[in-house]
Order: structure tokens, then C-alpha cells, then sequence
């Protein structure tokens, strides 16, 4: 075995690693490291206990294996490994019978009946795990009295609500030494990312950029699109459409609504001039699109499942379809985005963190405002990743979803150019 290899932590690393509180929690920032301290956790932890077990688990095996699979195999030595990693198992098992085993929440069977039970528990990005996962899933897990397992809970926060929350405020308020929490930010742990942390206030909305990167606790509600005002992303002085301007639409399939927002992309703001809202299906859409804007430049931004559905047409033929066969050009994803990132797109074209709007909508685009205003998440699930719902239960969605096509695909965050689905006949 190679006694002399040595892995590098930073100060605050550090600070989490030699504490001797049984239960920690940390509220970092991204890009702070947190995922690289746990994984050095669990591989330390294995090496210097003959027979444990270390298990991490994420809000689904996915997200997971993304976030400390790689990172794990990188700083084990070979030579301190039983074998080659366990790809498919997700597991690093060692010489001195210790092993690592990577779950996830979305496979809670996987998480029953472990045996032998783990010695210490890494929770990665435990504020998107299910509510009560907590006590119902880990410390039944962690019970075993011989092994007194160690449980190490790190996330970027989600509001101040659920466990992750009421963890961290147990971890700030114990006195015994058995619990301890940390709070760390990007900008105070990583100073080397300056330029990226600038761009980052530049890109996402101030309460985001507070969430991901400050690791603050923002209380948001149930408001989806929570930086939206009209005191500053509604307007009365838009100009409205040239007679040369290019024609933007944000469309959202539904029959009898297909609501749909007009825009003008002038620089890098986008001006929801106006709204349609009523037609039949894709069809009666396309001839009230083609009646008002006449011999026009358009470009539509329809949910992505159009290329696999309609609303009203012949067997084989798609929503897409029928939008390029009227000569519109059809830009949208090849897959649909996790919810949350279409959403924090939004969120940050109405008010990044640097007070800059680019997302303003004419006062008479009431359905549309209405909308914005009134769009709200599933209760119990305010903000998430990829698990995040919006309350579709008071159909008030139906145009801030056509917002979010379209902002999504021209100011996707952290992405320089989107998957897309487009008519053959034209190209970037």
C-alpha cells in the first residue's frame, strides 16, 4: 500500500474534515468544493478503518454518479484498490475490505437492508431529496450501535423550508459537539474564481446567484417566476413590431388556448410585444400568425414534445411539422431542460444579480402578465432540480411556459449553443 499519497484540501476543507462532530452540514456555494471534501472523506474514512463501508448517495443515482463517480476515481490510488472500480455497481471496494458504494434516492429499495451496515454516510445536494428522507431512510440506516455511522450533509440550500434547512439550524444550535454546521461562499473560499463569480452575477437573477453561489437560505414563496415586476418588466412605452423586424413567437401546444407571446429581439433584451390566445389547434394558430404578420421573418419557440405530438393533425404528422410546412422556422430543444433551468433563465433575464433587466412585456399583454405573475410551484416542491413541478392545477401556465421556451433557448445558462430541433432549410 502506498503510505506517502497525499491529497490537498483547502482551509474551510479542512476546517469540516478534522472536526469531530458526528452529524455535519455544510451550505457551500458551487463551485466551493464541497463535492471533492466528501469524496476525500469517504476515501480517507475507508482506508483507515479495515471492513466499513461508505456510502454516498445523491437525490438520484444520475446526479450522483455525475457529481463524485469521476472525482472519486481520479484521487484513489490503484494501489490501495481490491480489483478495478465497479462501473456498473458504482462501487471502489479496497485491500483492507472497505469499500464505497455510490446510491441514489430515486432507487429507495437499494437503500434498504444494507449489509453490513455503513459506517459513514455522505448526503450529496440533500436539499433535493425528498422531505423526511432524513428519518425515515438514513438514520435507520446509521443505527447499528457497534458502528455509530458518521453523517456528512452537503448542499447548495432551497428556501428556508424542509430538512436541509432544519439541519443546518441543528447543526448552528447544538452545544454538545454531536452536530455542527458550516456556511461557506464561493467568494469567500474560492477568491481564483472572481471572473467567474462576476459573470455569474451577470447571467443569473440576484436571488440565484444568493442560493447557488452565496449559499443563502432565500425565502421565495411558491412564486415561480418571483424576480417579475411590474414596476420594471412592464411597460408602456415598447415600440412596437417594424415593418422588417423579425417575428418571435413563444408558442405552447394546448387545444382551444395555444397561447402564444410576440416578440422583438432588439440587442440583447427581448420585448413580448404581444399576445394570441384561442385558436383550435396548430393549424388555426398558423393562419391568425400569417394573417397579422404578413410576408414576415418568424421564428417560433414551441415545447420541445411538439416534434412527438399534435394537437390536431393526420396521424404521422407532428406539431413541428405542421409549423415548418407553413415556412415558420422552429427552434427548440431536442429535449426538453429540467424545469428549474428554463425557470432560473427567466428569472434572470427579468433581474440578474447585477439589477440589470432584459425581459419586458407591453401593458396590454395582460394574459401574459397575468400569467407571469400568477404561475406557481407544486406544493411541497417550491424550487428543485430535476424533480421541480409547476402547479398546473389553475391554468395559469400556459403562456409563462411558452416564456420559458423561448428564453431558455436564446440565453441558456452555462451553455454556449443549445441542442435544437430545426427545419432543415436554414442553419446558423
Amino acid at each position: 500500500m502506498n503510505e506517502n499519497y497525499e491529497l490537498s484540501l483547502f482551509p474551510f476543507q479542512q476546517e469540516v474534515f478534522d472536526h469531530s462532530a458526528r452529524f455535519k452540514i455544510v451550505a457551500a456555494g458551487r463551485r466551493t468544493g464541497k463535492s471533492f471534501l466528501a469524496s476525500v472523506m469517504a476515501y480517507a474514512h475507508c482506508l483507515q478503518h479495515r471492513n466499513q463501508r461508505a456510502i454516498l448517495i445523491g437525490p438520484t443515482i444520475g446526479m450522483i454518479r455525475e457529481s463524485m463517480w469521476t472525482t472519486l476515481k481520479t484521487i484513489v490510488h490503484r494501489s490501495h484498490l481490491e480489483g478495478l472500480p465497479r462501473e456498473m455497481d458504482l462501487e471502489l471496494r479496497f485491500i483492507n475490505g472497505s469499500k464505497i458504494s455510490l446510491k441514489g434516492f430515486d432507487r429507495p429499495d437499494s437503500l434498504r437492508g444494507i449489509s453490513p451496515s455503513p459506517s459513514l454516510i455522505v448526503l450529496d445536494e440533500f436539499s433535493f431529496i425528498k422531505q423526511h428522507a432524513f428519518t425515515e431512510v438514513v438514520l435507520p440506516m446509521a443505527a447499528d450501535p457497534k458502528r455509530k455511522a458518521k453523517i456528512l450533509i452537503i448542499s447548495t440550500p432551497k428556501g428556508v423550508q424542509g430538512d436541509f434547512y432544519e439541519l443546518f439550524n441543528k447543526g448552528q444550535e447544538d452545544r454538545a459537539g454531536i452536530w455542527k454546521s458550516w456556511q461557506f461562499t464561493a467568494e469567500s473560499v474560492r477568491p481564483d474564481m472572481k471572473e467567474e463569480l462576476e459573470l455569474a452575477k451577470a447571467t443569473l437573477d440576484i436571488k440565484t446567484y444568493e442560493q447557488e453561489y452565496c449559499a443563502t437560505f432565500n425565502n421565495t414563496g411558491d412564486s415561480v417566476f418571483y424576480q417579475f415586476s411590474r414596476e420594471w418588466n412592464v411597460s408602456d412605452n415598447l415600440l412596437p413590431l417594424g415593418e422588417q423586424e423579425p417575428v418571435h413567437i413563444a408558442i405552447d401546444f394546448n387545444i382551444k388556448i395555444m397561447a402564444s407571446s410576440v416578440f422583438a429581439h432588439r440587442g440583447d433584451q427581448l420585448h413580448c410585444l404581444e399576445e394570441l390566445y384561442g385558436s383550435a389547434d396548430t393549424h388555426q394558430l398558423i393562419r391568425k400568425i400569417k394573417s397579422k404578420y404578413k410576408n414576415r421573418d418568424i421564428t417560433v419557440y414551441p415545447d420541445a414534445s411538439g416534434n412527438a405530438r399534435k394537437t390536431s393533425a393526420a396521424t404521422g404528422v407532428t406539431d413541428f411539422s405542421i409549423l415548418r410546412d407553413a415556412g415558420f422556422r422552429v427552434c427548440a430543444r431536442a429535449k426538453q431542460p429540467p424545469i428549474i433551468d428554463s425557470v432560473n433563465c427567466v428569472n434572470s433575464l427579468l433581474k440578474d444579480a447585477n439589477g440589470v433587466s432584459r425581459l419586458f412585456f407591453n401593458k396590454d399583454c395582460t394574459r401574459t402578465i397575468a400569467s407571469m405573475e400568477q404561475t406557481a410551484w407544486k406544493v411541497g416542491q417550491t424550487t428543485g432540480m430535476d424533480n421541480a413541478t409547476i402547479d398546473k392545477t389553475k391554468n395559469t401556465e400556459h403562456f409563462s411556459d411558452g416564456i420559458r421556451y423561448i428564453c431558455e433557448y436564446l440565453y441558456p445558462i452555462g451553455k454556449k449553443k443549445p441542442a435544437v430541433i430545426r427545419d432543415r432549410s436554414w442553419s446558423f
